[in-house]
């Protein structure tokens, strides 16, 4: 009979967390992640040549080696489009960077003491600690994600500045923020589910993500790590494909502020890369029994900015100097996205040079303050 092609646009993805890593996780119709690309890759047996001698140069027999695995998802970044219901990349986000709050508030700003642009007294802040993001809707400046430095009271000092300070009545309400931490969480179940075919990754890590901004499209998020293995066919199928969200922010309404300062830009780019490893070295097993971290966390942050008169990145670049970014898409209360970067060093880029506009392409380093595992956080707003 002739065969069954199988056709990748119709394929869907499903991640779950593993309750004990490497066992399969029982994904269902909630575990639901949209994808534009997805890979899981397994090599079984690694085999290597003998060094075996013999008279004649050929190669006679192999050996097999340690099973790896590995895997790689991308898509459009979709907030759930209500403000605190968790998208539906929650397990990636969640494991990529560790921790998470969820503080449902709406409050309002008060007239005393007098606002400003980076204090200001709420009527309530129950639930919200240091390092939680707020949404800000100011009547000068609109809605704006700011993250919380200290809090005395009901008093918030935020960063970076917002546009203006706010005025008394305007709404400040709680949201998703997504935190680095220091202890490895959890790994993934991933089951991709195709016309005929069906894949299934166990002990996926999250090892690496990549959230990219471009003024014309929608926000990019990239995942990828190490896995334990990869079986075929994967568990039952679900059948049912949920996900949340319809709406995602466009590049239209993204900004960057450098500080205090709305900057311009082209493009930009956060990468976080975990340091974690997989124990797959233990005598008497083929493949991965555990995950760690290993290594310290590195995060690099991309910027292409036309070059123009306004030279406070490249001063910022030239003199390495710290400064604090943040980068917001979407002005829609429940599809806002945030990305804050409390201590950026970039390094000086090359010269442009060519026929038209000149554009610098500025890389660097995301720090942390001396209490770490803040070098960068994500707010769903």
């Amino acid at each position: 009979m002739p065969s069954v092609y199988q056709i990748g646009r119709v394929g869907r993805v499903y991640m779950a967390e593993e309750a004990t890593y490497g066992t399969a996780a029982t994904v269902v119709a909630g575990d639901a992640v949209r994808h534009l690309s997805v890979k899981l890759s397994q090599n079984p047996r690694n085999r290597v040549a003998s060094p075996e001698r013999h008279t004649h140069p050929s190669q006679i027999y192999k050996f097999t080696r340690r099973e790896t695995a590995s895997w790689m998802w991308r898509d459009i970044l979709y907030p759930s489009g209500t403000l605190n219901t968790l998208p539906d990349v929650e397990p990636i986000l969640l494991n990529g960077f560790g921790s998470k709050t969820n503080v449902t508030l709406s409050t309002t700003v008060s007239a005393t003491p007098a606002p400003t642009t980076t204090v200001f007294t709420v009527a309530s802040a129950a639930g919200l600690v240091a390092g939680d993001a707020v949404l800000v809707n100011a009547t000068s400046g609109g809605r704006q994600v700011r993250f919380i430095t200290a809090i005395a009271g009901a008093a918030l000092t935020v960063a970076p500045a917002l546009s203006a300070a706010p005025a008394s009545g305007d709404s400040v309400k709680g949201c998703i923020t997504y935190k680095l931490a220091t202890a490895f969480q959890k790994a993934l179940t991933i089951a991709h589910y195709l016309t005929s075919k069906s894949y299934e990754g166990r002990g996926a890590v999250v090892e690496t993500l990549k959230f990219s901004v471009d003024a014309n499209e929608e926000m990019m998020l990239e995942a990828s790590g190490p896995m334990k293995t990869r079986a075929r066919p994967a568990q039952t199928d679900p059948t049912t494909f949920t996900t949340a969200g319809t709406t995602p922010p466009s590049g239209l309404t993204a900004s960057l502020r450098s500080g205090a300062t709305a900057e311009e830009f082209l493009r930009a780019s956060i990468e976080i890369a975990n340091g974690f490893e997989l124990d797959n070295v233990a005598a008497g097993t083929t493949n991965a029994q555990n995950a760690y971290r290993r290594g310290k966390r590195a995060c690099k942050l991309t910027v292409d900015q036309r070059s123009s008169d306004d030279i406070t990145i490249e001063d910022l670049a030239q003199n390495t100097t710290d400064w604090a970014g943040l980068l917001q898409q979407g002005l829609t209360e429940g599809s806002i996205i945030a990305l804050y970067l409390p201590v950026v060093e970039l390094e000086v880029p090359d010269d442009p040079d060519n026929e038209f506009e000149l554009d610098h392409a500025y890389k660097g380093d995301l720090k942390a303050s001396t209490a770490g595992n803040d070098e960068v956080s994500l707010a769903l707003a």
